[in-house]
């Protein structure tokens, strides 16, 4: 046989190859595109029920089941609410809460106690009341 025909057969041969191989290499993308489309379905689904998992959790009725079982809480007592139409009394400091004179000025000159007293009261009020 010449060699021009072994390589009109050839020839043929590859030619007829290339549809199946072409074809195989479809079904082939068709069958993987079918897998992942289930997988994508599968994990739409998984969402889905995790999505009402998670709305089941965090009901009201499952958080209050959860406190009282759990972190041993009770529900509030009612808030009393008492409205006062008075004013408060005036700011007055204790005497045992102010320094003897003796102690805060060593040495010197003792003012009388009614102005020691007035000055260490607004010193007071200025660093408790305020």
């Amino acid at each position: 046989m010449p060699a021009w025909a072994w390589l009109a057969v050839f020839g043929l041969c590859i030619a007829a190859a290339l549809p199946v191989i072409r074809t195989s290499s479809v079904t082939e993308s068709g069958t993987e595109l079918r897998a992942l489309e289930a997988e994508r379905e599968r994990l739409n689904s998984e969402i889905r029920s995790l999505a009402a998992h998670v709305g089941q959790l965090g009901s009201l009725a499952r958080v209050k089941e959860q406190a009282v079982e759990r972190l041993n809480m009770v529900p509030a007592r009612p808030t009393v609410v008492l409205e006062v139409d008075q004013s408060p009394p005036a700011r007055t400091l204790p005497a045992r809460f102010l320094p003897a004179w003796g102690e805060a000025l060593s040495g010197a000159q003792q003012p009388s106690a009614e102005a020691g007293s007035s000055v260490w009261r607004s010193i007071f009020d200025v660093l408790i009341y305020e």
